[in-house]
C-alpha cells in the first residue's frame, strides 16, 4: 500500500487563510464599490502576518522575532579585547520565551536580566501570545529603564522588574531624553483629513514629550501642520500612499546644548527626524515648528540618525533590497536572506553644511552586514561604532579600520536567532545595577 504524504497543517492553514482573505476582500470591494489599490497593502500585510506567525497564533513559537542563524554560533565573542570601548552593554530583545532586557559586561558575562516579560504586560492589545515588540529603550543609572511597547505605549520598569508607570499614548520606535530629563518619542494619533496631502483620511506620526516621573504627556507636535505651514507638502507626497502609516517616523533626537555649537545652522532643542517611507531625514525647529533642513538621496529605508560632536549626522542606512512599504515590517526570513541587491547595509556620515556624505562603514567580505527593516548604531568615545543588526539577531562593535572587536549573536536555538531590538553601551558605573538587591 503506498505511503500517504504527511499532512502539513501549517502550510494548509496558510494557503486556506490566503484564499479566504482574498475572497473576503473581493466581497468588500464589490459591496462598497471601492478601488482595489488602496486596500491591496492591507490584504497583503494580513496574509503575510498569517503566513509568518501561524506558529505564534496557534502554537508556542515567537516566530515574528526569529530569523535563521547565518553565523553558526551564539553568545558574546571578543576577538580584540584591547580595542573594545569601555562600558557595559544594555540589550533589549527576545531572550528564550521572554521579551525583555539584559546587561552584559565587556567580557560577555551576563550581569543582569530584568525579571519582566513584555509579552505579558499588555495582553489586551495582543492578537496572539507573542504579539509585542520593544522598539526604543533607555537605561537609567539607578537600574530603571524605559521601553516603547511599540504602538501601545511607553513603560518605565524598575531595577527589580516592577512597572513604575505605563502610559497608553501609542508611542513607538525610539526614545530620546532632552537636557531637562523629559522623554521624547514618536506617537500615533487620530487620523487626519487634509486634502492637500491626500484625498482620504490618513495616519501621520506626531512627536510627544513625556514626564519621566509619571509618563504623563507634556507636549505634542503636529508634523502635518509643520508641513502645511512651510508649504513643504511635497516632502510627503509619493506615488504610493500608505494611509495607515504615511510617514513611518522611526527616530527622533533632540539636539543637546553640549552638541549645539557643532551645528551653527541649528540650535539646542531642535529635533532630528527620520522617515523610513520617504527615505528622508529632517531637522525641525523646536520653537517655531519649521522644517529648517531636510536630506535625501543615498539612503534607502534608513534608521537612527544621530548628531555627532564633529558637526555631522551619522545614519544607519539599511539599503533595503525589497520594496519599502506594504508588509515590510512583517518581512519573511526569505526577504532577509535573498532581497539584498545593494550588497548590505551601511553607516553614513552626512555634513549638513553642504549636504555631502561619506560611507563610514559598509558590509564587506570580512563582515556580511545587513538589516533590511530595523537597526541602530552608536558612536563610541574611542572612535568605534556599536551596531545593532536587528534582523540578523546580532550586535557588533567595529574599530575605525572596520575590524569587529566585540560581538553578540542572540542564539535562540541551533537554527535561529532572536531579534535584538537595540544595544547601547553605557559607562562602567552602570555595572553596579547588577548589585541592586531585589527582595519580594
Amino acid at each position: 500500500m503506498p505511503k500517504l504524504p504527511k499532512f502539513d497543517f501549517i502550510k494548509a492553514w496558510s494557503m486556506a487563510s490566503g484564499v479566504v482573505l482574498i475572497f473576503g476582500v473581493g466581497l468588500v470591494f464589490g459591496y462598497f464599490k471601492w478601488q482595489p489599490s488602496p486596500l491591496i497593502g492591507f490584504a497583503v500585510g494580513v496574509a503575510k502576518d498569517l503566513n509568518q506567525n501561524v506558529k505564534a497564533y496557534f502554537g508556542d513559537t515567537p516566530s515574528q522575532h526569529l530569523r535563521p542563524n547565518r553565523f553558526g554560533y551564539g553568545g558574546v565573542t571578543v576577538p580584540h579585547p584591547d580595542q573594545v570601548s569601555l562600558g557595559v552593554t544594555f540589550v533589549t530583545g527576545l531572550f528564550g520565551e521572554k521579551l525583555g532586557a539584559r546587561l552584559y559586561a565587556k567580557d560577555g558575562t551576563l550581569l543582569k536580566e530584568w525579571p519582566i516579560d513584555f509579552f505579558e504586560i499588555a495582553p489586551d492589545g495582543m492578537a496572539y501570545n507573542f504579539d509585542a515588540l520593544i522598539h526604543g529603550d533607555h537605561l537609567y543609572e539607578n537600574g530603571d529603564f524605559l521601553a516603547n511597547l511599540d504602538g501601545r505605549g511607553l513603560v518605565r520598569v524598575s531595577a527589580c522588574g516592577d512597572i513604575v508607570w505605563q502610559n497608553r499614548e501609542l508611542n513607538h520606535h525610539s526614545i530620546d531624553i532632552d537636557d531637562n530629563g523629559d522623554i521624547w518619542t514618536p506617537i500615533n494619533g487620530s487620523r487626519y483629513d487634509e486634502d492637500r496631502l491626500y484625498s482620504a483620511d490618513f495616519n501621520f506620526d506626531r512627536l510627544g514629550r513625556f514626564d519621566a516621573a509619571t509618563g504623563v504627556t507634556l507636549e505634542e507636535i503636529d508634523l502635518v501642520d509643520a508641513l502645511m505651514s512651510a508649504d513643504l507638502m511635497g516632502l510627503a507626497l509619493t506615488n504610493s500612499v500608505l494611509t495607515g502609516d504615511m510617514m513611518h517616523l522611526n527616530d527622533l533626537e533632540i539636539l543637546s546644548a553640549r552638541m549645539a555649537s557643532a551645528f551653527p545652522m541649528f540650535k539646542a532643542g531642535d529635533i532630528l527626524l527620520s522617515s523610513r517611507h520617504y527615505n528622508q531625514i529632517w531637522v525641525l525647529d523646536r520653537e517655531t515648528k519649521a522644517i529648517k533642513w531636510r536630506y535625501a538621496g543615498p539612503m534607502v529605508g534608513q534608521h537612527d540618525p544621530d548628531f555627532q560632536l564633529d558637526g555631522t549626522i551619522t545614519v544607519f542606512d539599511n539599503q533595503t533590497g525589497s520594496a519599502i512599504g506594504r508588509g515590510a515590517e512583517e518581512s519573511t526570513a526569505d526577504d532577509v536572506e535573498i532581497n539584498n541587491p545593494r550588497n548590505g547595509s551601511r553607516i553614513l556620515s552626512v555634513d549638513p553644511n553642504n549636504n555631502s556624505y561619506r560611507v563610514v562603514y559598509a558590509s564587506d567580505e570580512r563582515n556580511d552586514f545587513y538589516s533590511p527593516y530595523r537597526g541602530k548604531h552608536q558612536q563610541l568615545e574611542n572612535g568605534n561604532i556599536l551596531i545593532t543588526e536587528t534582523d540578523a539577531g546580532r550586535v557588533f562593535e567595529i574599530s575605525p579600520e572596520g575590524d569587529i572587536v566585540w560581538s553578540f549573536v542572540n542564539e535562540w536555538d541551533e537554527q535561529s536567532v532572536g531579534w535584538v531590538m537595540q544595544a547601547t553601551r553605557y559607562p562602567d558605573s552602570y555595572a553596579s545595577i547588577a548589585d541592586i538587591s531585589c527582595t519580594k
